[in-house]
């Protein structure tokens, strides 16, 4: 295999990570769960309110670990999980947290639900960004995928990647038209008056 395609996992806790964001956060949960309650005229009414906003930020408060394989990308939460192909994805887009893979070319309110957000790790983890970013661009379509965001090297890289590929299907292209040319002219019909030629030679 590959050694750009070799798998590659890490993970990421947002909520570690920035815990003074979290403490913020929750204390926001558990006001509005406290207000739901009230609200609603009863404690489980509350703690339902509560759970449900608590999942609702499932990726920042539970760890989610990454997977780029060969053929497909992975993430795993506590509560779920999903996987795609790499050839599902039509766009990426970079930013300096990460990159959000789309089935979409363009931006798109879908893309939350049907893409997948892949975060980096903090640093000094032992997977760096610059890797990671190195792997998705070795396993995207480059005939398919439009890469955004990508630092100048990356980008680069990814269009000297892409033209290579373009040269190589325009060449089989034309190969394979030129095969068609060739067997067509093999296989056409014979011509009466190419069939006539060597009887009139005959006949003399």
């Amino acid at each position: 295999m590959d050694a750009t395609k070799a798998e590659i996992r890490w993970r990421v806790h947002p909520a570690a990570e920035r815990k003074v964001t979290a403490a913020a956060v929750l204390a926001t949960v558990v006001g509005l769960a406290v207000l739901a309650g009230f609200w609603m005229g009863g404690i489980y009414w509350g703690i339902f309110a509560g759970l449900v906003l608590f999942l609702s930020l499932e990726a920042f408060y539970l760890p989610t670990q990454y997977e780029l394989g060969a053929e497909q990308v992975g993430v795993r939460k506590p509560f779920s999980r999903v996987a795609r192909p790499w050839s599902t994805f039509r766009s990426a887009w970079f930013d300096p947290t990460g990159v959000t893979l789309s089935p979409f070319g363009r931006r798109h309110w879908l893309e939350s639900y049907r893409g997948i957000r892949v975060r980096y790790p903090v640093a000094g983890a032992a997977v760096t960004a610059s890797e990671i970013r190195r792997a998705l661009l070795a396993r995207l379509d480059p005939g398919r995928t439009r890469c955004q965001g990508l630092g100048a090297d990356d980008a680069a890289a990814w269009e000297q990647r892409r033209a290579a590929v373009e040269a190589a299907t325009a060449g089989a292209v034309a190969g394979a038209a030129d095969g068609d040319a060739a067997g067509a002219a093999s296989t056409a019909p014979e011509t009466p008056s190419a069939r006539r030629a060597p009887m009139a030679r005959g006949v003399r």
